[in-house]
């Protein structure tokens, strides 16, 4: 080989060397960095009672992104507690634990949460160990054993359901009165429609306290409502129509029901377990057949028609009246106000024969009978009061000769009427009469411009040991009055000494007869907190009156009380009465008597108390009916058995 190719390829080699060095092998992506965040999701203070209890706290607990120089390793959600009352501290997706029972003075404690480096602290507080006896939980708590109520569907409110409800402990009878030593809690319910099959039970959900009785779905209603109680004797120890509900709530569950409610400022929880019984007023019943064995009329000529119909009044009965015109005991009666043609009356007073149809428009017209004044009404079996009234909603009366037949719905109900035989015609035109002059040989009659009192001077009451009972005739008027009679008796052993009867109207939503009461100034508006002074109807007093007795039997004076105040107070379940009134000669009748109930009659009359409501048909002039197109009455108030 030359010298001169060695040279070259020397001069070669480095070429060679460098085309065959390796490249640099590519550097990895920087790793991300995270930093921890710890967040805590439930109540940063837990308390505990004595008794102990278990705790749960809850967080959230991540890992975020961030830009650092050297990474973090993934931490671990610990926790920690340094008091040894707090026990089994597990972490999981929430942290749990335990709290053991304490035995001393309260204490607190923290649990101590970390993640990472990052902390949150829970306080753990446990109330101190109760060395007294458990004090009673405020209000009362009551568990009804019973629940019965009656169904009226939608009478009172077209579409909405209305249960009339009473819880209690001791029940009602068949006849639906209470219990001596009963305590009963009346609902007045609007609900949805009952639609099952079977019985009657409470639609599930919640009621609450209307006050202002609109009857829509889930209300309780408030003038129907009320708290009653009954004590051993009978008698009513939470006024006479019960106290009223300030607020109220029913929940009612597939299971059973509890009922809260204010009462005079304490609340009362009561519970009742199953459905319950109710009586189904809208059960569907097929026409009764109804045979009139007394048919009569009062006859007003065409004084609400001039000109073009006259007016009969006309009753068709199973009873007929009494001798005084009065409306008999058990007895029914169907009342038609009913206009026909003009009549001629110059031999006499008959019902012209033909078809009369109702009209719920009052019109007045021949041929029609009247909505206002026509119902269907049954007297109780004492004769005092109305055991139902209900006003006719359809129908037609036929008369031809002597021969009555009629169709009328009332109450829910149909009757087919049915009369043969005279209707005896009472003539109740206005006639001018001549003033009757006294009998002189009735010493009781005044004569005209003298005063009906007996009384020789004035009279200082001071009796303190009278008994009283009472008759509630409820908004006797329609002029959101209650109508009270309260009679007191000096003795009711020997019925010796003072007797005094007292007529006045009250605040209807009162918890008692307690007021004090003017005498009524005569103007019939009726007002709350006056009195009737008292007068003189045929062989009856009437009003506010003062006599003296003996044995029950010889009045030895007598006087009516026309003026003056009356002040009546409630003490101790019985009625303190103070009077600074005159009679009508002018004599002072003043001073108190202190009253309690009579021990056999109280409770019933003053629960379920009892007054003629019926009107003496020979009277001469229309009397309304209050009624209802219910197929039966709500009542406030409630008779003990």
């Amino acid at each position: 080989m030359k010298i001169r190719n060695l040279f070259y390829m020397l001069l070669a080699l480095p070429l060679v060397f460098a085309a065959c060095e390796p490249e640099p092998a590519p550097q990895p992506e920087p790793e991300k960095e995270y930093a921890a965040e710890l967040t805590l999701t439930s109540e940063a203070t837990l308390e505990f009672p004595a008794e102990g209890g278990e705790g749960v706290i809850t967080y959230t607990a991540k890992m975020v992104e961030v830009t650092r120089e050297s990474p973090v390793p993934q931490p671990e959600v610990e926790a920690t507690c340094e008091a040894d009352w707090v026990t089994d501290l597990v972490v999981a997706e929430n942290i749990t634990f335990k709290v053991v029972a304490n035995e001393a003075e309260a204490r607190e404690t923290k649990v101590v949460v970390t993640y990472g480096d990052k902390s949150f602290e829970v306080a753990v507080k446990q109330a101190a160990k109760q060395n007294e006896e458990p004090e009673p939980e405020d209000g009362v708590k009551f568990e009804a054993s019973y629940l019965q109520g009656y169904y009226y569907g939608d009478q009172y409110s077209p579409g909405v359901g209305n249960y009339y409800v009473y819880l209690s402990d001791l029940g009602l009878d068949e006849e639906g009165s209470a219990y001596a030593g009963g305590t009963y809690y009346r609902l007045d319910l609007y609900g949805p429609l009952f639609e099952g099959d079977g019985e009657v039970s409470l639609p599930v959900g919640t009621y609450n306290f209307d006050a202002n009785d609109t009857m829509v779905e889930w209300t309780i209603g408030n003038y129907y409502s009320a708290y009653i109680v009954f004590d051993e004797n009978g008698y009513c120890t939470t006024g006479e129509t019960g106290a009223p509900y300030t607020a109220a709530t029913l929940v009612v569950t597939e299971s059973g029901l509890t009922f809260t409610a204010t009462i005079n400022g304490e609340e009362h929880t009561v519970s009742y377990e199953g459905k319950g019984e109710f009586v189904d007023y809208t059960a569907e019943a097929g026409p009764a057949e109804f045979t009139a064995n007394y048919a009569y009329a009062v006859y007003y000529g065409d004084q609400y028609s001039e000109g073009t119909a006259d007016n009969f009044f006309f009753f068709l009965s199973d009873l007929g009246l009494d001798e005084e015109g009065y409306e008999v005991a058990n007895g029914q009666y169907f009342r038609f106000d009913l206009y026909s043609e003009l009549v001629d009356t110059t031999n006499g007073i008959t019902l012209p024969d033909g078809t009369y149809t109702l009209d719920v428009n009052d019109s007045c017209a021949p041929g029609t009978f009247g909505y206002y004044y026509s119902l269907y009404y049954a007297v109780d079996e004492y004769g005092y009061d109305y055991s139902a009234a209900y006003y006719i909603t359809s129908g037609t009366l036929t008369k031809a000769g002597n021969k009555i037949t009629a169709e009328v719905t009332a109450g829910g109900n149909t009757y087919n009427i049915e009369y043969e035989g005279d209707i005896t015609i009472f003539d109740g035109r206005d006639t001018e009469e001549e003033p009757v002059d006294p009998d002189p040989e009735d010493p009781d009659q005044p004569t005209p411009g003298e005063s009906y009192s007996t009384l020789t001077g004035d009279v200082e009451l001071n009796i303190t040991n009278a008994s009283y009972a009472l008759e509630y005739y409820g908004d006797y008027f329609s002029a959101d009055t209650d109508n009270w009679m309260l009679y007191i008796y000096e003795d009711t052993v020997t019925m010796d000494g003072a007797f005094i009867m007292l007529d006045f109207l009250c605040d209807p939503y009162a918890d008692n007869i307690a007021g004090t009461y003017v005498a009524d100034n005569g103007d019939s508006t009726y007002e709350q907190y006056t009195y009737f002074p008292g007068y003189v109807d045929g062989d009856d007093m009437y009003g506010v009156w003062y006599t003296e007795m003996v044995e029950g039997v010889d009045v030895t004076a007598m006087a009516p009380i026309t003026d003056g105040e009356i002040k009546i107070e409630y003490v101790d379940g019985g009625y303190t009465i103070t009077f600074d009134c005159v009679d009508d000669a002018g004599h002072k009748i003043t001073g108190t008597v202190v009253a309690n109930p009579i021990d056999y009659s109280a409770s019933a009359l003053s629960a379920q108390p009892a007054k003629r409501t019926s009107h003496k048909v020979v009277a001469m002039d229309k009397n309304k009916i209050e009624a209802t197109n219910t197929t039966a009455t709500k009542s406030t108030t409630l008779r003990v058995r």
